[in-house]
């Protein structure tokens, strides 16, 4: 499990739990299907808000409803979201290598085991 801060906000990432990932792929799922139905027509200002709450979406689906009201306080802010979101993936990537570390050394350390 890893501590995911953003500014003052701290969450719990824990790939090894599978409610974890059951939330976190689901709301990529999502978001891919939010994703392709962005409309690039219209306003910059309707595209701007659209692409915000397509992340704010992602994060209350993965971490509970309110979650983005506490990463961003109601502010739109494309570079703003963009760069938690960047944040967010750092931290999953890493977590994610570690468990499949973890994984990878088990899985090994019990088949040399098991060849004896």
């Amino acid at each position: 499990m890893s501590l995911w801060k953003w500014k003052d906000v701290e969450l719990e990432v824990d790939m090894f739990d599978v409610n974890f990932q059951e939330k976190y792929e689901k709301a990529f799922e999502k978001m891919g299907i939010t994703e392709k139905e962005l409309q690039l027509t219209g306003t910059l200002t309707d595209f701007s808000k659209n692409y915000c709450r397509m992340f704010f979406r992602l994060f209350d689906d993965i971490f509970g409803e309110g979650t983005s009201d506490k990463l961003f306080h109601g502010k739109m802010n494309i570079r703003e979201v963009e760069d938690c979101y960047d944040s967010f993936l750092e931290c999953c990537k890493k977590e994610t290598e570690y468990y499949l570390k973890k994984v990878a050394t088990r899985t090994k350390k019990y088949k040399t085991k098991s060849k004896k």
